[in-house]
């Protein structure tokens, strides 16, 4: 009887749906590392049973999609490799997984052509998921994909019946790459906040509003959006934590392991090489701020990346760098 249960597929949905519930708990808990050994353990029994077709590979699809996030691309690719050979896939599983990885890993394909596979696919796709929009929308822009087709992308993607916080979202995503960075940070800490959003999608959220806060020239509110990705993102990694690297070495915080590498004056943004110049002047902080009209603060983080930058400890030695 246990073999015509296994044949049947029952005990072994059974289990795979154990695994599967493991690791929706750990993503809901923000712990990448612990969804993904659900499912790798989960994938593992499934080769005790003798299921066959459809639900061949029940992890799979859900397990590519961790391995993205955390940059195990050959992971993912032998996935897919395995799903383009496989039954009863859904139309936009390997396009949008190869879109994905080609647009992470430059090498993999073509992402021009993979994105219109995608815009192929995704009409025969009977459901929209801001989820899947949002994944999809963040690798395309990661890949230089053009903010024209960006726009046909989500337009493809979203509906009415998806969620309005991943609309939102999506849309903050679209008005950070169309320069118009308040009404972005407005729709990132519009979400921040969310229910429906699990901690690592409202910790990309947060790093975008420290990302468009700095661009306003508000390194303060910038750097209470970052502790707020940190708290989101401990539990994380991949691309979402490298993107909030990024911004916390823009606002001279130190990364978890407490060392920053030197990048030298090229790496100065124009508004550095700015305020490099004027201490070259001679300018204090609180009269960096007032020629500047930025706070004392912003001012202070503005010096402390340039010294960072520069390799150097003092204003002294700044005004030597920029006079070279």
């Amino acid at each position: 009887m246990r073999v015509d249960a296994e044949r049947a597929g029952f005990e072994s949905l059974s289990v795979a749906a154990y695994f599967q519930g493991q690791a929706r708990i750990a993503v809901r808990e923000g712990a990448l590392s612990v969804a993904i050994a659900a499912l790798e353990q989960g994938r593992e029994r499934d080769r005790s049973y003798l299921r066959r077709g459809r639900w061949a590979d029940y992890h799979a699809v859900f397990l590519a999609g961790l391995y993205l996030e955390s940059g195990a691309h050959d992971g993912v690719a032998a996935i897919i490799a395995a799903l383009s050979e496989g039954p009863n896939v859904e139309p936009l599983t390997v396009p949008g997984l190869a879109f994905h990885l080609a647009c992470r890993r430059p090498g993999y394909g073509d992402v021009s052509a993979l994105l219109d596979s995608v815009l192929a696919a995704v009409t025969d796709q009977s459901w929209r998921s801001g989820s899947q929009a949002h994944d999809l929308l963040s690798a395309a822009i990661e890949g230089g994909v053009p903010e024209p087709r960006l726009h046909e992308l989500v337009r493809a993607l979203l509906d009415e019946n998806v969620w309005d916080d991943y609309r939102t979202l999506v849309d903050a995503q679209l008005a950070e790459v169309g320069g118009r960075v308040a009404e972005a940070l407005a729709g990132y800490q519009a979400v921040c906040g969310s229910q429906i959003l699990p901690p690592s999608v409202r910790g990309t959220a947060a790093v975008g509003a420290a990302r468009c806060a700095l661009a306003l020239d508000r390194a303060g509110e910038a750097e209470v959006e970052a502790g707020r990705a940190a708290e989101l993102l401990s539990r994380w990694g991949g691309w979402r934590v490298a993107a909030l690297g990024r911004v916390r070495e823009q606002l001279g915080l130190l990364p978890d392991d407490g060392e920053r590498a030197v990048s030298g004056a090229a790496a100065l943004t124009p508004r550095e090489r700015e305020v490099a110049l004027l201490i070259a002047d001679g300018l204090t902080n609180a009269e960096l701020a007032r020629r500047l009209y930025i706070s004392p603060k912003t001012a202070a983080v503005h010096v402390s990346n340039i010294l960072h930058k520069l390799g150097v400890s003092s204003r002294t030695q700044v005004a030597e760098v920029v006079g070279r």
